[in-house]
């Protein structure tokens, strides 16, 4: 079994000082479609950008998850009457085809080669898209497609670089299972390395930390795979939905409160009690060998919720181990307490 991941999703540059101080070695890091025009063809500023954060992390001996090539996202905007309304938006350059085609897999494919090949040695681990098991990410594909779409990045990056870790993270959604079932096969896969799983008890779904043991275990035995949470976390700001508005389906973009709590509620101490909690529930699955990593989203505050596009909005913008100027929050000597009994 590889080492196991002890990292934190970035999406930016974090000080590797900071990061090892928190037992974190590990990051995950998003990146964009590289070419603008055609495949070898222009590079995309996005890329340029993200590939130069991850040669800074390999340069500074941080390991490197990549997470690629989504499909798309649902962002919340208001309609006429003010009320925000989801609506889909397409990540892809046109070039590629028609979302599910072959023209489109053929594509997805041979730029999921073209990255490993372009990042090896900096990459060590590679997530093929986010959270297809649900509408917000995977918008007009349903589940089978979803699948071929792993699959395909899946086989790009393994043609390339064949030690390379790979696989998907659902957010645990009811057609996850039907994920899981066509990623994982009975006698197993030569193309998925991991069960990769999203979830944040106690703020998007109800719950707690304790309950991340049985999760895992739950995932392990269903898939025979080791588990990878390459999300979770809780926020650290927010009120909390009475039963009425949550029975309404009110988003947490336009209420500014969360579904659900846990704990001291979503303040700084309880984000940190949180985490705590949580990492030493999992602590027994690493030994057991069930649990190949973590990655705690996310690594700091952010101004504003890409979600929605406001600041201050509790939906994106206060997960952070940092706050908005890089200084640790209590969150982060959450993680020193529990991994490093600091």
């Amino acid at each position: 079994m590889p080492e196991f991941m002890n990292g934190v999703v970035t999406h930016e540059w974090a000080d590797p000082a900071l990061l090892r101080d928190a037992a974190i070695e590990w990051v995950r890091e998003g990146v964009p479609y590289p070419f603008v025009d055609r495949l070898g063809g222009t590079l995309s500023p996005g890329y340029e950008k993200a590939s130069g954060i991850i040669g800074r992390y390999a340069s500074a001996g941080i390991k490197v998850m990549a997470s690629t090539l989504q499909p798309g996202s649902a962002l919340w905007e208001p309609d006429a009457s003010g009320k925000l309304v989801s609506v889909w938006h397409n990540r892809y350059p046109k070039w590629y085809g028609a979302l599910g085609t072959e023209d489109f897999l053929r594509n997805f494919e041979e730029t999921a080669r073209w990255l490993a090949k372009d990042l090896k040695g900096q990459v060590q681990a590679w997530q093929i898209a986010n959270e297809l098991d649900i509408g917000q990410f995977a918008g007009p594909l349903n589940p089978r497609q979803a699948c071929e779409l792993i699959l395909r990045g899946a086989r790009g990056i393994k043609n390339e670089d064949p030690g390379a870790i790979v696989g998907h993270n659902v957010a645990g959604a009811a057609p996850s299972y039907f994920i899981l079932g066509h990623l994982f096969p009975p006698g197993g896969s030569d193309l998925i390395s991991y069960c990769g799983v999203d979830g944040y008890y106690g703020s998007w779904s109800p719950g707690s930390p304790d309950d991340w043991a049985a999760r895992v275990r739950e995932l392990h035995a269903l898939t025979g795979a080791p588990v990878i949470l390459n999300e979770w976390g809780f926020a650290s700001a927010g009120g909390v939905l009475t039963d009425a508005e949550r029975a309404s389906g009110v988003s947490v973009c336009q209420s500014r409160k969360w579904p659900y709590s846990w704990g001291k509620g979503h303040t700084p101490e309880g984000q940190a009690e949180f985490i705590t909690r949580a990492l030493q529930a999992l602590a027994p699955l690493r030994d057991e060998g069930k649990l190949l990593g973590q990655f705690y989203f996310r690594w700091a505050d952010q101004k504003t919720c890409w979600q929605c596009g406001q600041p201050g909005c509790p939906a994106e913008t206060a997960w952070g181990l940092v706050d908005l100027e890089g200084k640790p929050k209590p969150s982060y000597r959450g993680f020193q307490e529990a991994l490093l009994g600091k």
